[in-house]
């Protein structure tokens, strides 16, 4: 079993509370430790985080390892003794072996409750309210889970790669040539776009280049949503041929994929 925090949806009713400041950044703190230990990977300093009566579950489970995480809301019950935490988190997942690992961005809501003067992460499986009205009927739950399943088409590999391919076309390069021109100096430059969850890295594939030429990324490193500038310049020699076009490659990893890009040489004028 893998370690997940565990959405829930009570009666709004019951949330209609307002915590007294330092209730709430205990909790907020608490909170705040708990998943960094799952940034880092220090699963073993969150145990003691862990209510006695979760610990064996939390103990067999799989742990999730987050690149991030940030508080979204908190609401109180039972005279803040207890709280649902709703967070945004960030980690890592394969959609298959034959893929890369994407950086995936999800909400999650995990329970707490003041457990010898310290607030404990929890699940409480008695009481997982699925609907307003009460909890849900197990066999209830079962047969909609089937219909689901029945109706919802079955991903092929075909389908998979469809869908990684959408993925990894957010990310691009804003033009497929550039120009210069064979007689004088003259520059271009194409901008690359990381349209991904999370950082990439850009490279240029090695490539002969014409005596005068030079090809250049601004960064190697580039964010999400963030840019990286690939500048080309040349200066003539004494020859007046002007070059042949010179095709460039710009690598993504981890992805593995490659952008290609033309330079043409306008003739002398």
């Amino acid at each position: 079993m893998r370690f997940r925090p565990v959405l829930f949806v009570l009666p709004l009713a019951m949330f209609a509370q307002t915590a007294p400041p330092d209730v709430d950044q205990a909790l907020r703190a608490r909170v705040n430790e708990f998943f960094q230990y799952h940034v880092t990977g220090d699963f073993e300093k969150a145990w003691g985080m862990v209510a006695e009566d979760t610990k064996k579950e939390y103990f067999s489970a799989q742990k999730t390892r987050y690149e991030s995480f940030k508080i979204d809301s908190i609401k109180y019950t039972e005279n803040f003794t207890k709280a649902m935490v709703t967070l945004t988190v960030q980690e890592r997942k394969r959609m298959s072996v034959q893929f890369p690992e994407l950086v995936m961005t999800e909400p999650t809501s995990t329970l707490w409750k003041i457990e010898n003067g310290k607030w404990c992460w929890y699940n409480e499986h008695a009481t997982n309210w699925l609907m307003p009205m009460g909890p849900s009927d197990p066999k209830t739950l079962a047969e909609a889970r089937t219909k689901a399943q029945s109706s919802t088409p079955a991903l092929t590999p075909e389908k998979l790669r469809e869908q990684v391919s959408t993925i990894l076309s957010q990310s691009s390069l804003d033009k497929p040539e550039l120009k210069l021109t064979s007689n004088k100096e003259s520059s271009d430059q194409a901008v690359f776009r990381n349209g991904q969850g999370g950082a990439v890295k850009v490279s240029l594939l090695p490539v002969s280049l014409p005596p005068g030429m030079t090809a250049k990324l601004d960064k190697t490193d580039v964010g999400a949503n963030e840019q990286a500038i690939l500048k080309v310049t040349y200066t003539p020699g004494s020859s007046d041929k002007a070059p042949a076009d010179v095709p460039l490659n710009v690598l993504m990893e981890p992805f593995g994929r490659v952008f290609p890009l033309m330079v043409r040489f306008a003739p002398a004028q």
